[in-house]
């Protein structure tokens, strides 16, 4: 055998080598991105447009969420306060809208990003002011659909401006999500109280702002939830979709074909120029 044909032969069966070989690369997930971008067109969640941005009015009575960051209709914040010595009660429930109009399914073990911004004053903490058991820290809910699937309490917030992480690890229960059924949404909920100063002092005025996702404000107070969603090919061998029916090894029918122009070079008659 000459040197050119045992060669060619050594490069076919590396080849073969090459593309029966699994792949051993993790499932192709959405990056949990951060900063502001335009997201999808049409405002749906996609493995590439992952991150949920939260939208509102100025008087806080309205809150929405779409996989896009355009929306006209948004205030750069929302707030609610109460003056005098009253109880102020926060529930504010942001659900996606449109909402969702297909099946999601989440990469298991990865972690929801939740970053929100929040302007606080008055007491919130029981034992403090005046309350007494009858106030509440904030607690941030995930909701699928009608139903709490997470919650978070935040007991070391302070007057003025807090900036909000929560890391929720996808456990089973938030794999998947069904289109028709279990829309995205996020809920705060709070009490607050305010108390009267005096005639020497200022009111300690209750206050609840929560800012929104716009092009007026910095990106760290934008309100954002990026979930770690499956692509397509991911979401197929997730659930077998992508395995051979046939039992073979991945690439075995190419090696064999691979294998057969090796052979027929081996025993392929030598030609006048091969013997020269």
């Amino acid at each position: 055998m000459d040197r050119r044909r045992f060669v060619a032969i050594c490069t076919a069966m590396m080849f073969a080598v090459m593309i029966s070989t699994p792949s051993t690369a993790s499932p192709d997930i959405g990056a949990g991105v951060m900063q502001l971008s335009p997201g999808s067109d049409d405002g749906q969640p996609t493995a590439v447009h992952n991150t949920m941005y939260v939208f509102g009015n100025a008087a806080l009575s309205s809150c929405w969420s779409a996989f896009n960051s355009t929306n006209e209709d948004s205030a750069e914040y929302g707030e609610d306060s109460r003056g005098g010595n009253a109880a102020m009660d926060v529930k504010v429930t942001c659900r996606m809208d449109p909402a969702l109009d297909d099946d999601v399914r989440l990469a298991e073990g990865e972690m929801i990003q939740l970053r929100f911004t929040v302007f606080l004053g008055g007491t919130w903490e029981n034992g403090q002011g005046s309350c007494n058991g009858d106030c509440e820290n904030l607690n941030v809910s995930l909701l699928k659909g009608s139903r709490e699937v997470a919650v978070k309490e935040f007991d070391s917030l302070s007057d003025e401006e807090n900036m909000i992480s929560w890391d929720l690890p996808v456990t089973e229960d938030l794999v998947p999500w069904n289109g028709s059924q279990e829309n995205f949404a996020i809920e705060f909920r709070m009490v607050i109280k305010s108390s009267d100063g005096g005639f020497l002092f200022a009111d300690d005025e209750a206050i609840f702002r929560l800012y929104f996702t716009h092009p007026n404000n910095p990106p760290e107070r934008n309100a954002t939830v990026t979930f770690p969603i499956l692509n397509e090919s991911a979401v197929e061998e997730l659930e077998g979709g992508g395995k051979d029916k046939g039992g073979d090894t991945p690439g075995f029918t190419a090696m064999l074909g691979i294998g057969g122009l090796a052979a027929a070079a081996l025993l392929r008659p030598k030609s006048d120029s091969d013997e020269e």
